[in-house]
């Protein structure tokens, strides 16, 4: 017996549409065009309904089936034909209504990435943006003799913000923090707009450094402290959806920073320098000199960034 698929004609009536389905397990097909939304759909309880909804003859969207009687679908495509069939009954009615709008359940957008100061000319759809300002790490300290520690740096801080985009706004991007000393030297601050995320603080011989704070916006995170002879801590993640991952502070004697996505502290060094800071905003890893005389250099931090979604 061949397969066949039979025309149906479709009812609509206040916002309902329906299909009768005269045989069951028999497929229906009926023409009508469907927006993103929410729709249930009902029949008989005694009845299961399989429901599939297509875009032109072959193009899937999503198929349901129903419980009791009724479903819900989240129609998130555009549909101009539904297809169905019934396991049981005769000249079963279907039914499918609008019940509401459909909202979308992921965010997105163009992620643009600032690493050099300059002027931000993004623009977007909507006129704004969600942005993520971090601010420069500082080094790592240094030391120059026998039997010393050096701790590691902070860094820097990390502020979010709605902001508008008017297609030419000043950035600047802080620097990474570098050693040239005893005591490293801090992160440079970044600014855009109205925000500032600060750098973090240099680590020195018995000190670790303290993160950048933040200003201008009330979402935000300071940088992460670093401390003498343990791992330094990571900001808070805020803003995933834009960059996903914190920033560390850099570790002293022998401990890495933490951190990852943005920015990784380096690693503080038992007998040997301090490591550098990877990604953006990291602080870098304090030196240790153990076993040996001569000098052990801190590690650089890592430069600011600023992470801009636009949608």
């Amino acid at each position: 017996m061949p397969i066949s698929v039979f025309p149906a004609a479709v009812t609509s009536t206040g916002g309902a549409s329906s299909i009768t389905a005269t045989t069951s397990k028999a497929m229906y097909e009926g023409r009508l065009t469907l927006e993103p939304a929410i729709y249930t759909i009902t029949c008989a309880s005694a009845t299961v309904t399989n429901v599939q909804f297509f875009s032109g003859v072959e193009t899937l969207i999503t198929a349901v089936t129903t419980a009791s009687g009724t479903v819900a679908v989240n129609l998130a495509t555009a549909a101009d034909r539904v297809r169905l069939w019934t396991d049981t009954g005769s000249d079963i009615v279907v039914t499918i209504t609008k019940t509401a709008d459909a909202l979308t359940n992921q965010f997105s957008g163009t992620l643009d990435t600032i690493t050099s100061t300059g002027n931000y000319t993004g623009t977007s759809t909507s006129g704004y943006g969600y942005a993520v300002l971090v601010g420069g790490g500082g080094a790592g300290g240094s030391i120059f003799s026998y039997q010393q520690m050096a701790g590691g740096a902070g860094s820097g801080g990390v502020g979010a913000k709605y902001v508008a985009l008017n297609g030419s706004m000043a950035v600047t991007i802080g620097a990474a923090g570098n050693t040239t000393n005893e005591a490293g030297n801090s992160g440079g601050s970044s600014i855009f707009g109205q925000m500032t995320a600060n750098g973090g603080n240099g680590g020195a011989y018995g000190n670790g450094g303290n993160g950048g704070t933040v200003s201008g916006t009330n979402i935000f995170s300071n940088g992460g402290n670093s401390g003498w002879y343990n791992a330094g801590n990571a900001t808070t993640e805020i803003y995933p959806f834009v960059k996903s991952g914190t920033t560390g502070g850099g570790g002293g004697g022998g401990s890495g920073g933490a951190g990852s996505g943005i920015g990784t502290g380096g690693a503080g060094g038992y007998n040997a320098a301090g490591g550098n800071a990877s990604g953006f905003g990291s602080g870098g890893g304090g030196a240790g000199n153990q076993n040996s005389q001569g000098q052990r250099s801190g590690g650089t931090g890592g430069p600011g960034v600023l992470y801009v979604l636009r949608f």
